[in-house]
């Protein structure tokens, strides 16, 4: 019985530090990115580490709009970073990149990311299994969920 017990105890500490876990990902991933963008580095050009935190499929897309004919058959172009949904960076966004909530739906789990020591320009990461690791399958801005003018 002690043996079994012993045995729960160490499987639930593994599993509690094991770093497949989404919202440790997504976060480790932002602050990644954010760093990388605040040395004028482009990650979706810049080599392939990104791939470790975003999918295949997301990233084939994201390499396509880097195509130089890109755009020329009506393909929409964003004007704004496709993971932090800004066209700059906070002087403080880098080391200061929180989980603040989370929850699950059936396609992924959604990931809410702040940034800056205010915690004032926030995210939302879904988050999806592919091979067994987390990784951002798309991200959605908060400040235009707040800007959404829905009738009462």
């Amino acid at each position: 019985m002690r043996n079994i017990f012993l045995l729960l105890v160490l499987s639930s500490c593994t599993a509690m530090s094991a770093p497949n876990d989404p919202v440790k990902q997504a976060v480790e991933f932002n602050n990644w990115y954010v760093n990388q963008i605040s040395k004028d580095v482009f990650p979706i050009t810049a080599g392939n580490e990104i791939d470790k935190y975003v999918t295949a499929s997301t990233m084939k897309k994201l390499r396509h709009t880097q195509d130089p004919d890109y755009g020329e058959n009506g393909e929409d172009f964003y004007d704004a970073d496709i993971f932090l949904k800004a066209q700059d960076i906070g002087d403080d966004w880098p080391g200061n990149v929180k989980a603040i909530a989370g929850d699950t739906d059936p396609v992924c789990v959604n990931v809410y990311i702040a940034f800056g020591k205010k915690q004032d320009h926030i995210v939302i990461d879904c988050m999806v299994k592919e091979n067994e690791i987390w990784k951002v399958q798309s991200v959605a801005s908060v400040e235009f969920l707040r800007n959404l003018d829905v009738p009462e």
